[in-house]
């Protein structure tokens, strides 16, 4: 190991220690121990030890929290989902593949028209039942309400008789079974009272929504009447701890009986198979930076790639975060083209040469190249609560300052204004690539010129021309080829520096069943889990 790679690396492991014997030491920084809505202590559970009350109650750490539980806004669905308090008509299973939810079966009648029939017997959770009207309706209010939703189902117009859907899309839809499999088409009963959806929607899953604070925390009990069967669990208090180390404490302590992406610096806590299980996979979840292709600096396609070559992927993989050094969008667990297309190696030396050729030069010997008097120093802004995040751009910090660009990290407890605002020169973050088990989904939201998560200004003509063929393009293989051929021009424009393919589990206490990672994070409980 080279000089430069200990110095960094003892920085960085420095680092995490420092923060967890942070986590460790300071009580503010822990979420109190909570009651739930028996007045149960955190830990009590269907062996009624220490108390007279039989029912079985968990407390579950969620990462992520929505602005509110009306999955019609933002991307508050995934929260419900996550919960099993809301449903789509299909959805993914442990192997991706698609299966039957609240739609039964359906079948692609011509180019434009599909055909849905809704499970008989399904009840809302104030008893009313599930019909293809219904549905029709919630569909509608997603659409309306998020911006999202006509781009991601572009419909013409839906036919509801008796269970029976029939949906027509404005154009040919390839993508439209795993689209509407995303939780922001979760079914709701749009006949209740909608103000209300913010704290308490009227979904159909295991799981009902009984309390919610909003930013810390949802209280919900099973549904009797659940068209799946009851769930063996009673209630469950779901907290909202986004720290990673805060959330590890927690689950170590006993406040809580199961978490989700628990970081890896933490994971050796937990090894001690008689009181914990941990189920971890590989994610379709890809660490990425976005470059504001608008920022003078980086409007330049040398300096772009010059920092793709200058950073360690692979080092980042193997000793930081775990998983998987990326290449492109796609992680290699999804068939949209990984071994056709070709990424970035760490080549320092190529990366000298680009900047060079950029007509970048340290002149005044300080480290930092300029060019016309300006410095190659840029802002990389990170959320604070993710670990892996915060090791990985102190990596690059060191790594680029090797070869003449200087990083400045800046935290932030959510980056989605900033990121939206403009008012950036990289971000650190990561996104779920195969959320719809289908690559138009993704290339459609971040890639596209224009798109609403296009954040970094990035437009390439041809490859918006490819994505449009995607929306047309039926035949499997041919979609990925198109996906293949769409990467590699968003490679070769470096418009994306796309750094590893991350890890995820769910850990939990030993007496907990049913605890089960799938690999779209949108999906964490279902009416299965209990405890023992």
């Amino acid at each position: 190991m080279g000089k430069f790679q200990k110095t960094w690396l003892l920085a960085i492991i420095s680092m995490m220690t420092i923060l967890l014997l942070a986590a460790c030491g300071n009580d503010k920084n822990s979420t109190p121990s909570s009651s739930d809505a028996t007045g149960k202590k955190a830990g009590v559970n269907a062996s009624g030890a220490g108390g007279e009350d039989k029912k079985s109650h968990l407390n579950v750490a969620l990462f992520w929290l929505g602005s509110s539980l009306d999955p019609a806004e933002e991307w508050n669905g995934w929260t419900l989902t996550r919960a099993a308090i809301g449903e789509t008509l299909i959805q993914f299973d442990e192997q991706m593949k698609i299966v039957p939810k609240l739609a039964d079966k359906w079948d692609r009648i011509d180019d434009t028209t599909w055909h849905f029939h809704i499970r008989a017997g399904v009840t809302f959770h104030n008893g009313n039942p599930v019909t293809a009207d219904a549905v029709k309706k919630s569909i509608e209010r997603s659409i309306s309400l998020n911006e999202r939703g006509q781009s991601t189902l572009p419909i013409a117009s839906m036919t509801a008789k008796g269970q029976d859907l029939t949906i027509k899309t404005t154009q040919p839809d390839a993508s439209l079974l795993g689209n509407i499999a995303e939780p922001l088409f979760i079914i709701v009963d749009t006949s209740a009272d909608t103000s209300k959806f913010k704290s308490e929607p009227i979904a159909t899953g295991p799981f009902m929504v009984t309390g919610y604070t909003p930013d810390q925390e949802i209280q919900v009990k099973k549904y009797d009447k659940y068209w799946g069967g009851a769930a063996d669990l009673d209630t469950m208090t779901l907290k909202y701890i986004k720290d990673d180390n805060t959330r590890a404490l927690a689950l170590q302590s006993g406040e809580i009986d199961v978490a989700s992406n628990v970081g890896r610096s933490q994971m050796p806590l937990f090894q001690d198979k008689t009181q914990y299980t941990i189920d971890e996979i590989p994610s379709l979840r890809t660490q990425f930076v976005w470059f504001n292709t608008t920022h003078s600096l980086l409007s330049d396609v040398k300096v772009r790639r010059a920092i793709s070559y200058g950073i360690d992927r692979e080092m980042y993989a193997n000793t930081l975060v775990g998983g998987q050094a990326a290449k492109g969008p796609f992680t290699s667990a999804l068939p949209f083209g990984y071994d056709k297309i070709t990424g970035y190696d760490y080549e320092p030396a190529k990366a000298t040469q680009l900047l060079d050729e950029a007509g970048y030069q340290d002149a005044d010997g300080d480290g930092i190249r300029e060019k016309e008097g300006k410095k190659l120093s840029l802002q990389l802004i990170l959320n604070s609560a993710y670990e892996s995040d915060s090791v990985v751009a102190a990596a690059m910090q060191s790594q680029l300052k090797e070869i003449g660009v200087g990083l400045e990290l800046t935290s932030y407890e959510d980056l989605t204004d900033h990121q939206k605002s403009g008012n950036y020169d990289l971000a650190l973050t990561s996104i779920n690539t195969g959320i719809t088990g289908d690559p138009q989904y993704i290339l459609d939201f971040y890639f596209k010129t224009g798109a609403e998560w296009n954040v970094g200004g990035y437009s390439n003509p041809k490859l918006d021309e490819l994505i449009e063929r995607l929306h047309s393009e039926f035949d499997v293989e041919k979609r990925y080829a198109l996906a293949a051929e769409a990467q590699q021009i968003i490679l070769d424009d470096a418009a994306y520096m796309f750094l590893t393919y991350t890890p995820i589990n769910i850990v939990s206490k030993s007496n907990v069943k049913g605890a089960t990672m799938y690999p779209i994070d949108f999906y964490l409980l279902d009416r299965n889990i209990k405890v023992e």
